[in-house]
């Protein structure tokens, strides 16, 4: 049986995030607990149809976690509801993104006068399943430097947090095949042409932060 997840452990990956962060952008890490679905506001709880308990968990420590740093902000701890395409609906002003995997829950927000948009995603530092990877990666990828095991994984990762940096400016749903990732250059492209800065942190976990910044068009 593998060791419960330590908050020392959400300490550690906090700061990795932080470390990626370019200045103004506010970033949390959280362990999930057993009934953090607790968190989930009412008008939330409507818009999130998560099957299992443990999904739910997971939306409750994500949103937790955003509602801090929200307040950090200016914001009186407002919902974070779904929108139709299954995204968090943020207030005005404010750019942010929050991920999780089975064990820890990550969030960062800034103000949209600091970053037009932004996403993160959050990965266990594992191959991906060998089924997986030909959905994953295409001919554009450029993975040089990263570890073979892990590079599925990792492009994985970065695309994830690219779909949900450009989703709110671009309102397209993305497959894999339309995201490419250049880890050596540290962007991802998306076929639309938009070019996404994107930062990778590789501990336990892979951490991916997708941003474009005010100043971007």
């Amino acid at each position: 049986m593998s060791a419960r997840p330590s908050q020392h452990q959400a300490s550690a990956l906090e700061q990795a995030l932080a470390m990626l962060a370019p200045p103004g952008l506010l970033v949390g890490c959280r362990r999930i607990e057993t009934g953090d679905a607790r968190h989930i506001l009412p008008a939330e709880s409507e818009t999130i149809q998560s099957r299992t308990a443990a999904a739910r968990d997971a939306s409750g420590a994500g949103r937790l976690l955003a509602r801090r740093l929200l307040r950090q902000l200016g914001y009186d701890g407002p919902a974070i509801p779904r929108g139709k395409a299954g995204e968090p609906v943020w207030p005005a002003g404010v750019a942010a993104s929050i991920a999780h995997d089975a064990d820890f829950a990550i969030a960062v927000a800034t103000r949209s006068e600091t970053m037009r948009s932004v996403g993160v995603d959050i990965e266990p530092a594992l191959p991906l399943p060998p089924e997986l990877e030909p959905v994953v990666l295409n001919s554009r990828d450029r993975l040089a430097g990263c570890d073979p095991a892990i590079a599925g994984r990792i492009a994985f990762a970065a695309k994830e947090a690219a779909y949900k940096a450009s989703f709110p400016l671009d309102g397209e749903v993305l497959g894999f095949e339309d995201i490419a990732v250049d880890l050596p250059a540290g962007t991802v492209t998306l076929a639309n042409g938009r070019r996404i800065d994107t930062r990778i942190s590789i501990t336990s976990h892979i951490l991916a932060l997708a941003f474009i910044p005010a100043d971007a068009g």
